[in-house]
């Protein structure tokens, strides 16, 4: 695990929320393996919520990288989707109702977040969550999503968003995920590895800093 990597899972503290932005690139792979290195390390539960089959995807492109990874420790709450990747311990079918679907989904993710009393939470896809609200209510709703968890000392969460959709959505919410947010990163690909640039950070020493992370491969 390179160091610099380490130093920056650790910024984020257990209750934070990190809201990881990306431009389309092969970070999120690699953000996935680097969280599951550290996972395996430090002996520290990795939780996946995997929306709409986010992972999946995810999962054929680093073994179309030639890039093996066993995913069985990791845990994974599926909210929509059918393809099984990882340790799936909780399922919430799609309901067309979004206050309804949102409150299963929050039920589900308390239950798993409540087996550990440390652990890392990577949320995959939520930008195709984001989608869904058709009225001020629903957005408002989804936001609740990153807000009620915002405070739980037994996570350490990392939410990866494209950042082109995220901004193509709705300007209101994405204004309303950054402020919620503990910490935002945006992370700008290179040939070698990831520019991360902390826009807001509760860490003093990383506000306003950028940090080069090298991977050793094309992103």
């Amino acid at each position: 695990m390179d160091v610099s990597v380490h130093r920056l899972i650790e910024s984020i503290k257990p209750g934070e929320t990190a809201l990881l932005e990306y431009l389309p690139s092969y970070i999120p792979e690699f953000t996935l393996l680097k969280l599951m290195e550290y996972s395996e390390e430090k002996k520290i539960p990795l939780i996946i919520d995997d929306n709409f089959d986010t992972l999946p995807i995810i999962a054929a492109h680093i073994e179309n990288l030639g890039i093996k990874v066993d995913f069985s420790r990791v845990y994974v709450v599926k909210t929509g989707g059918r393809i099984n990747v990882g340790n799936v311990v909780a399922r919430v079918p799609f309901h067309p109702d979004l206050r309804v679907y949102i409150e299963n989904y929050g039920r589900a993710a308390s239950k798993v977040s409540e087996r550990f009393s440390d652990a890392i939470n990577l949320v995959l896809g939520l930008e195709n969550f984001l989608k869904l609200p058709s009225s001020p209510l629903d957005i408002y709703l989804t936001i609740w999503i990153l807000q009620r968890f915002l405070g739980n000392t037994r996570r350490r969460a990392f939410y990866l968003l494209n950042r082109k959709i995220l901004e193509s959505i709705s300007p209101v919410v994405y204004s309303e995920v950054r402020r919620v947010a503990s910490t935002v990163v945006e992370m700008v690909p290179y040939p070698m590895g990831a520019i991360l640039r902390f826009v807001k950070s509760t860490n003093v020493d990383l506000l306003g800093e950028e940090v080069k992370v090298d991977i050793g491969g094309e992103l």
